[in-house]
């Protein structure tokens, strides 16, 4: 079941991603944000939400879905903020919730790819039992 909530949350950043690139124009003139900030925040968006997906799939330990639950979490208050900002036309707008989405996917990504939740290369190995590496 755990592996699921990873899953999950990283199919909806892919979605998220997909679905801001398609109304980049339109966000990026409600937010006030650059071009340069928007690209990068919705590259890094993705990618995390594709290592959630691959690390649900491949471990997705009920110990870090806290990783999860506070960067999401922030992304709400951030996006809240991000409008309110928006509303009153300044452009902060764009920097507050591009600049936290940027900066938060990167802080997923960097916790499920390293450390203990990286990947196992020592588990690579051939057929025949030998290690995979040549020397």
């Amino acid at each position: 079941m755990m592996k699921f909530v990873f899953v999950a949350d990283g199919v909806f950043k892919l979605l998220v991603a997909v679905a801001l690139c398609a109304f980049l124009p339109a966000v990026e003139s409600f937010l006030l944000a650059p071009r340069w900030l928007t690209i990068t925040a919705l590259i890094l968006l993705f990618l995390s939400g594709a290592t959630e997906i691959s690390y649900g799939v491949r471990k997705g330990e009920k110990r870090y879905v806290k990783h999860l639950a506070i960067v999401d979490s922030l992304w709400v208050v951030s996006t809240i903020i991000a409008v309110i900002f928006a509303l009153v036309g300044t452009p902060a707008a764009g920097f507050i919730w591009f600049g936290f989405t940027g900066l938060g996917s990167l802080a997923i990504a960097i916790a499920f790819t390293t450390g203990a939740n990286g990947p196992d290369f020592a588990e690579d190995e051939s057929s025949d039992g030998t290690s995979a590496s040549t020397d």
